[in-house]
């Protein structure tokens, strides 16, 4: 897997023989083609292909490894196919031009995120042929995405209900529970670092040393990320279920600063937030922190906020919100609102899918409780995505054949939503926001808003982790100015 003349498809093995005979030129862009889910994107991932893969030396040994590969594969090799692998190991480097938007860039879908040309007209079926990898942008993107969708959740009912000295907790409202489950490491590791783009909060330990190596992260500045100590249902059955109580109070114990987080429905989540709260409740307000109940088993809408078709004053009824109120108190903000005793919060990890959050936000704020008052813990849904989620795509616009250039586009007539753009493109932003432009001049495409970030081999362009975070904030508040004027 370190040869990256293997990183793509079958068919793109044969693309390096069969373009039209003389073309000297390929120009392809990235875009995302459906809004169905979500109505924009936020770019994210390319400086880690490129780092982790672009920049790499393209040797005759992986050369000869990918003929031998495809002739298992299919068969035989053609001597134009042999010839011009060699000729681009004997070059050393992948010989294309990217340009692209600066990453955390939250664009509209439909518009171009990135192009591709090659830089040696010897060359041209590179583009096409590394589109395989570079379309992998799919995952990181659509991650980055809906972290940041989460993000703008938070930012609204935080706005709605908690006073100003609470705004900071915002980036630890949505935690990433995601590690385990990913479909790899690498998958964990990147799209851990998706996550952080829009919060502080995780769990995810790949994470910190892929936001490290490849988005220059700064262990010596602003937090990479942030987690707290927390307790599972072994650990807690360890104790036996007669002695449950003993396992909160162990934890306490053994943590008597800082938040704590205790997973709470092992057996009876109402029991814990009753009668073990009452307990424990000397040895929680004698802490210099927060202990956190953790309960992660069943529908939470009805767990937090309490079940409108139990008994009512159940404790069903009441849902954990109000039970952790009871025990301990909590004090009604500027706006309002009820906000717990910063000695406990709650925390739910388990099938927190959008709708389902901003549902049970909104029944909070109804209840007459701030938002700041709930954390959630996400995981397999920040992941749980395909390329079709946003319909990601590259496809080639122009071409050169013997020099002279030709626009190309493609256009089903059994799906027009998949028609591309058409020649040389280019992005611009004016007052009704960002726009792409097709069938530009050369002029126009290289004043557009895509920057160059790699060519020839070498990445020409970096950012790291604490710049896409700043350039994030700073869209978010050009955005909110819209709004309020």
């Amino acid at each position: 897997m370190k040869n990256i003349l293997l990183q793509t498809d079958v068919y793109k093995m044969g693309h390096v023989e069969q373009y039209a005979p003389g073309c000297n030129k390929v120009y392809s862009y990235l875009t995302a083609r459906s809004e169905k889910v979500f109505p924009e994107t936020v770019l994210f991932g390319l400086q880690y292909y490129i780092k982790r893969y672009l920049i790499q030396p393209i040797t005759p040994e992986m050369g000869e490894e990918f003929l031998n590969y495809r002739r298992l594969i299919l068969g035989s090799n053609s001597p134009e196919i042999e010839a011009k692998i060699r000729e681009l190991c004997q070059l050393g480097y992948l010989p294309i031009e990217i340009k692209a938007v600066k990453e955390g860039t939250i664009m509209p879908v439909k518009n171009v995120l990135m192009t591709i040309t090659n830089t040696h007209p010897d060359f041209f079926w590179v583009v096409g042929f590394i589109e395989s990898l570079l379309l992998k942008l799919w995952y990181t993107i659509t991650v980055a995405t809906c972290s940041y969708q989460y993000r703008k959740v938070v930012n609204r009912f935080f706005e709605a209900t908690d006073d100003d000295a609470l705004q900071a907790l915002k980036d630890f409202q949505v935690h990433d529970f995601g590690y385990r489950g990913d479909s790899s490491e690498e998958g964990a590791a990147i799209s851990g670092v998706a996550h952080l783009l829009s919060f502080l909060g995780s769990d995810n330990v790949p994470a910190l040393p892929c936001a490290i190596e490849f988005y220059n992260a700064d262990v010596n500045g602003e937090s990479i990320m942030l987690s707290v100590p927390a307790s599972e249902h072994s650990v807690m059955c360890s104790f036996g279920r007669e002695d449950e109580i003993e396992a909160f109070q162990h934890m306490i114990d053994l943590y008597p600063a800082g938040i704590v987080s205790i997973v709470s429905d092992t057996f009876d989540v109402y029991k814990v937030l009753t009668d073990f709260a009452e307990r424990l409740k000397p040895s929680i307000l004698q802490r210099e922190g927060k202990v956190v109940f953790r309960p992660d088993s069943g529908n939470p809408e009805s767990i937090i906020c309490g079940d409108p078709d139990a008994e009512t004053g159940s404790n069903e009824w009441k849902g954990a919100i109000r039970l952790l109120d009871e025990k301990f108190g909590s004090s009604v903000n500027t706006k309002g609102y009820k906000v717990l005793n910063p000695k406990v919060g709650l925390i739910y990890g388990d099938g927190m899918y959008m709708e389902r959050y901003i549902r049970i936000l909104e029944r909070l704020q109804k209840m007459g409780y701030a938002a700041s008052n709930l954390v959630i813990g996400v995981g397999g849904i920040l992941r749980n995505h395909s390329r079709d989620t946003l319909g990601f795509a590259i496809k080639a616009t122009y071409v050169e054949v013997n020099g002279e250039p030709r626009e190309i586009e493609k256009d089903p007539i059994t799906d027009h939503k998949k028609k591309s753009h058409k020649g040389l493109l280019a992005l611009v932003k004016n007052e009704q926001g960002y726009q792409t432009l097709d069938r530009c001049t050369p002029e126009q495409e290289a004043n557009s808003l895509l920057k160059t970030v790699f060519k020839n081999g070498k990445i020409v362009s970096e950012t790291n982790l604490a710049n896409i975070r700043q350039w994030l904030k700073e869209q978010e508040a050009e955005v909110n100015n819209k709004v309020s004027v």
